[in-house]
């Protein structure tokens, strides 16, 4: 006698509900605290200086790898749960949820081929994305805007913050248009006047107003130690984020 195999009326089933019901034991999306190191929170219009963010999926991958440029930006708009512009963030900000994101996506540990400087030879280390790279907090939180005293000429300056996208978009170049950045001088808000003082300022209020601008103190240091097994020498080295550190181990 044989047997008859059930055969469901998929006309009569909502997809929605078919769909569903297959993947009913899928884990459901859970998002994890980040804390900004910049603890900013009127600049970014949040109410607390934390962000939830989701592991990428296999869609964010495809969509990051597709992009030329900003494939980092459109994979943080989809994985942070707040409506937050990823290029508005502090480059710190941005940092800090790009390494959190990989160690929830991929692991906390990344494999990495280095090539020692002296004697040449290749090896294999092992990171750990978060404990590797520690990070530092602002105390007092950050403000989209400071005034500073520039100490040779004892005049105040405002300076405004500068973006990721900024830098991504300009690199060492953002440095030539710091007029952009220092939005009023003793007072004055001209373009023309706020460049012509800048270019006539002593090196030291430069680099002031480039600290400012930058908040170099918060954030991650991408920079690790490395010590070759072959010859022991130590050498410093430094975390890039292309898109392998969101697709191997």
């Amino acid at each position: 006698m044989s047997q008859t195999h059930y055969k469901p009326n998929l006309e009569n089933q909502n997809v929605d509900d078919i769909v569903n019901d297959i993947l009913g034991n899928l884990p459901q999306v859970e998002y994890v605290e980040v804390e900004l190191p910049s603890r900013a929170t009127e600049m970014y219009g949040l109410t607390d200086p934390v962000l939830h963010i989701r592991a990428m999926t296999f869609e964010d991958e495809k969509i990051m790898l597709a992009k030329k440029k900003g494939g980092m930006n459109a994979l943080l708009a989809r994985c942070i749960e707040e409506d937050i512009d990823p290029k508005a963030l502090l480059m710190q900000d941005k940092l800090a949820l790009l390494f959190n994101l990989r160690a929830i996506s991929v692991g906390d540990t990344y494999d990495l081929e280095i090539t020692c400087s002296e004697c040449e030879t290749k090896s294999q280390t092992t990171v750990d994305v978060l404990e590797s790279f520690p990070v530092k907090y602002a105390d007092p939180p950050i403000q989209q805007k400071v005034t500073i005293m520039l100490p040779s000429i004892q005049k105040e300056a405002v300076v405004r913050r500068a973006t990721s996208a900024e830098f991504e978009e300009k690199g060492q170049n953002i440095f030539d248009e710091l007029w952009r950045y220092v939005i009023e001088i003793a007072g004055h808000t001209s373009a023309k006047v706020r460049a012509q003082v800048l270019s006539r300022l002593p090196r030291k209020d430069i680099h002031l107003i480039i600290n400012e601008m930058t908040v170099p103190n918060i954030g991650i240091d991408q920079k690790f130690i490395f010590k070759c097994p072959k010859c022991d020498t130590e050498q410093l080295r430094e975390m890039s984020l292309g898109p392998d550190f969101f697709t191997m181990k």
